[in-house]
């Protein structure tokens, strides 16, 4: 699927740009990565601290659909607006992976390993740096 199918299908659409929701949702987003940051690496925590940093992205990438002008009605269209329209092909995927574990948390009570959330605490800050540039925000 593409970005433009997402808009033909209303799983995104077009928005007048707001740039104080957008500073609101990154403000948002940098306490969820904090917050994940400071909750202890334990099995019992694992699902929370991979939720948070989820959210934390997810937000980020909000706040960029809402500066360029796009809303989103479903998690998946991100990953197409990633792709399509940031030509951010590497972050979409990544994106997409982390999307499916936490779908599988929160829809189907699955487990997150230790090994996995540790690469998410690295990659998630990365991948919200790396969408930073001026291009995209």
């Amino acid at each position: 699927m593409s970005f433009e199918q997402c808009i033909k299908e209303r799983r995104a659409r077009k928005v007048m740009p707001n740039k104080a929701r957008a500073a609101s949702l990154m403000e948002s987003s940098n306490q969820a990565i904090a917050t994940a940051k400071t909750i202890k690496l334990q099995q019992s925590s694992l699902k929370s601290i991979f939720r948070e940093l989820y959210e934390g992205l997810r937000e980020y990438c909000e706040a960029i659909g809402y500066l360029q002008g796009y809303k989103f009605m479903d998690h998946e269209s991100y990953t197409h607006f990633l792709r399509d329209e940031l030509r951010e092909d590497s972050i979409a995927k990544k994106f997409d992976r982390y999307r499916k574990l936490r779908n599988g948390i929160n829809y189907y009570g699955d487990d997150v390993d230790v090994e996995t959330v540790k690469e998410a605490l690295i990659n998630i800050p990365k991948m919200i740096n790396d969408l930073k540039k001026p291009k995209n925000i």
